[in-house]
């Protein structure tokens, strides 16, 4: 059974209860992405639509993974691609599923974006070229306010998504910062590395996908970079640090030893990070992790813990947190995501 929606001042309608909660995926299907960019005008909040002429419609940026490509990448490649515009990837959005072939579910993932800043110039450095869509597939890139975008949405599938960001504005949990906590890449096993737990490397296929993390951190706007000092924590982030000239800060209460005989010191650490600066990733080992994850999710709710789902970080996965940044609300958790750069 539906409800009625009232995000969206002097609109109603039918929305699905699955399209109100999380990204449903279907067991098969095809998977894209896109993201729903707003800003304020005046006191105001509209958002970005485009037009494409082959269907002759209005619709959010959105489009197919390419290879090797992860989700948030996508949506930050696709908003680019389709209106020129540079985003920060902001809290997931509802996911918008539908059929696109006898047993085909197409499930397209939505994020707010907001426009990138001066101050989000490190993450710019670090982002990959992308060639701007032809007019004959986007012709038209315009912003409207909220009660107008939700009439121009030419299917009505993808008004959730809009509607959850109107409610997010109005509880002040819409402008958000990244807080992305990364367990390093695979290393090089112990008994095949005599030279000490500091210096054992990463594996080629760490390598790789220490690469893969750069566009996904960049896409998140982050401008900081904080590791443990042990190498594979600083090989893992060492690419985007590069490209996005951008220092690693080391913390030695962020390595294996640090974090088993001072966990507090790791914890007083991470809480300084939660309660403001710019856009962050921290990369620590699995010893130490539990502890600064457990700082993120004592300023999330319920929901928060939920998402982490209750498994160890995979080599190279991420917990990125999106945390408010200003108001009433300021420091707390309001999403906490899983992402395995690339995949």
């Amino acid at each position: 059974m539906g409800q009625t929606a009232g995000d969206v001042p002097g609109v109603a309608v039918k929305v699905p209860d699955a399209a109100r909660d999380a990204p449903v995926t279907g067991e098969v299907g095809l998977d894209a992405a896109g993201a729903v960019v707003w800003r304020l005008n005046g006191h105001s909040l509209e958002v970005l639509l485009v037009h494409r002429p082959r269907y002759d419609d209005w619709s959010w940026p959105k489009g197919k993974l390419k290879a090797g490509e992860d989700l948030v990448t996508c949506a930050w490649r696709e908003v680019l691609e389709e209106t020129g515009r540079q985003v920060v990837i902001g809290r997931p959005l509802p996911a918008v599923s539908y059929l696109v072939g006898p047993g085909r579910l197409k499930t397209v993932h939505y994020w707010a974006a907001r426009l990138a800043a001066d101050d989000d110039n490190p993450a710019l450095c670090a982002r990959p070229a992308v060639a701007i869509a032809s007019r004959r597939e986007i012709d038209r890139a315009r912003w409207f306010p909220v009660q107008d975008a939700f009439r121009q949405l030419t299917m009505a599938s993808d008004r959730p998504p809009l509607m959850k960001l109107v409610k997010y504005w109005r509880k002040q949990t819409l402008d958000t910062r990244a807080v992305v906590v990364m367990r390093h890449a695979q290393a090089l096993e112990r008994a095949k590395w005599p030279k000490g737990e500091a210096t054992r490397p990463l594996t080629p296929g760490g390598r790789k996908l220490a690469r893969r993390a750069s566009p996904a951190l960049a896409a998140l706007g982050i401008r900081q970079v904080i590791a443990s000092p042990w190498l594979r924590c600083r090989a893992s982030v060492r690419c985007f640090a590069r490209r996005a000239r951008l220092a690693v800060n080391t913390s030695r209460w962020l390595t294996e030893d640090g974090a088993a005989a001072r966990p507090a010191r790791a914890a007083r650490l991470m809480e300084r990070i939660m309660s403001g600066g710019p856009p962050v990733v921290v990369c620590s080992h699995r010893p130490g992790l539990p502890t600064v994850v457990a700082v993120v999710l004592a300023r999330g709710g319920k929901k928060v813990t939920v998402a982490l789902g209750g498994t160890p970080l995979r080599p190279g996965e991420m917990a990125v947190a999106q945390v408010v940044v200003r108001g009433r609300r300021r420091g707390r958790v309001v999403s906490l995501e899983r992402l395995l750069p690339g995949c």
